[in-house]
């Protein structure tokens, strides 16, 4: 799952960690100043862009 956050100034990037980091209850994500060890670094697959598939609406369209 990808989640994405867009703060148009970095004391929108502070006041929205600040409020992560005090929010009560369990914690669905972690916020890094760093890459976390163990991810990336080669784990990607730079081959899965070309198992990825398009569908042309106007072909699937005129199909049925």
């Amino acid at each position: 799952m990808l989640f994405g956050f867009l703060f148009r100034t970095i004391d929108e990037w502070r006041d929205w960690r600040r409020i992560v980091s005090e929010a009560p209850g369990k914690i669905i994500f972690h916020v890094s100043d760093v890459q976390p060890s163990g991810t990336g670094g080669g784990l990607e697959r730079h081959s899965a862009l070309d198992e990825v598939e398009t569908f042309d609406d106007e072909t699937d369209n005129e199909m049925g």
